[in-house]
């Protein structure tokens, strides 16, 4: 019995890789070719930056909505279903992009709304299938699975920009082919990755995610999380391009080293908050993004030409990293916290509430850097001006730390205990 469990959990796993892999390998892709969008179809950086805001609209819209799906449904119906969809919005990416379609720059917008539509409710159904999967190695699994991601995102941007290079076709057509593989990988996992849930209380409400004084909490860090990041992927690209004359493969490569130390510290974290618990990764990871940030700004402010670049380089590598300590230990208070409030059967629900803050922080973000620059013409204050959020989450951290810890530990006692 206990063979066929461990076989089931790693069929899942390897499934679950191989989707949060092409879902943020698709995330990143566009990065490096926002500057042709913007000169092609002649946008302003508020313009630019929506276009990455928009693939975080319909999970901000629909984040408790895609959960409860997934709860109902089973995360591998929810994750095959958001492949097929995925697979679709990469050819609605080729055909605006060479303008075959009446007001291509909306057709855009549509192809990135479609996309992230897809791709958030893979992230919701897998992370809510690896909370049950591994209830006492969630902070690990979610890591590693976050992890494998960045490594997506890293080789986005890089393939994105490579191979826009050589031609729109080139490039749409390989994100197409390598999302609609992956397919066949999760139609034979699919039993294994999740079934639908019984939840053990009953019909549980959205409000507790309000009312809930961790979960609150959890949820306005993890918003904060991503206002940087947003930003930052948004923002740094067009800084390249505008300050420090870059080219797409370039800028591909900077992002690289951005997303390699995520990955890394993705990876890291996780074990560190299995053995350890949250906080104390949550507080050194804020004060270490805050710092990073205001680095950024200094750098983009004082320095140009190859110091710059260096200097933004190792700034941004240290930001990556810290904020994956910020933000990965929190999804295994969001579990804990979830099961606490609302008992088992319900983490769907609880990682599509939280993707609504997610999504709302990838909003904010960039619909922050862009008009501060168009404003104030500078790329150094608007990267900078980051700092006053994350700043605000180290304070809320440091405040609530001990609530926080008690919510995870208590938790974890119980189901250690059951086992």
């Amino acid at each position: 019995m206990k063979n066929s469990i461990e076989k089931g959990q790693s069929v899942a796993f390897r499934a679950l890789i191989a989707a949060f892999f092409v879902n943020f390998l698709g995330y990143a892709f566009i990065v490096p070719i926002l500057p042709s969008w913007q000169t092609q179809f002649d946008i302003n950086a508020t313009q630019a930056t929506l276009l990455v805001s928009l693939w975080a609209v319909p999970m901000f819209l629909m984040g408790p909505m895609s959960g409860r799906i997934t709860d109902r449904f089973g995360a591998g119906t929810t994750i095959l279903t958001s492949l097929i969809l995925l697979t679709i919005s990469s050819g609605v990416y080729l055909l605006a992009t060479n303008e075959w379609l009446p007001h291509p720059f909306l057709a855009l917008c549509l192809a990135r709304l479609l996309h992230g539509a897809s791709g958030a409710t893979i992230m919701t159904a897998g992370l809510a299938a690896a909370s049950q999967l591994w209830p006492t190695r969630f902070g690990e699994m979610a890591g590693k699975l976050l992890g494998i991601a960045a490594i997506g995102g890293l080789l986005g941007p890089v393939f994105g920009g490579i191979l826009f290079a050589w031609g729109e076709a080139s490039a749409f057509g390989f994100l197409g082919l390598v999302t609609f593989s992956v397919i066949p990988v999760i139609i034979y996992a699919g039993p294994s990755i999740g079934k639908a849930q019984v939840p053990s209380l009953g019909g549980a409400s959205v409000k507790v995610f309000f009312t809930d004084p961790v979960l609150l909490r959890v949820g306005i860090l993890l918003a904060i999380t991503t206002v940087a990041t947003g930003a930052l992927e948004a923002g740094v690209p067009l800084f390249l391009d505008d300050t420090l004359g870059l080219s797409s493969a370039e800028i591909g490569g900077v992002l690289l080293v951005m997303v390699l130390m995520q990955g890394l510290g993705s990876l890291i974290w996780g074990k560190l908050v299995d053995r350890n618990g949250p906080t104390r990764y949550m507080i050194l990871g804020w004060a270490v993004v805050v710092a990073s940030l205001l680095g950024v700004g200094f750098v983009g402010w004082k320095f140009s030409g190859n110091n710059a670049v260096f200097g933004m380089i190792v700034l941004l590598g240290a930001f990556q990293f810290s904020i994956a300590a910020a933000q990965i230990p929190m999804l295994p208070i969001i579990d804990t916290a979830t099961n606490r409030a609302l008992g088992d059967g319900n983490p769907g629900l609880a990682f599509g509430a939280f993707g609504t803050a997610w999504a709302a922080g990838t909003i904010l973000g960039p619909l922050m850097v862009g008009p501060v620059f168009d404003i104030f013409q500078s790329w150094a204050l608007a990267l900078g001006v980051l700092a006053l959020p994350a700043s605000i989450a180290l304070f809320i951290t440091l405040k609530n730390r001990e609530m926080l810890h008690e919510c995870y530990d208590s938790e974890m006692q119980r189901r250690l205990g059951a086992d």
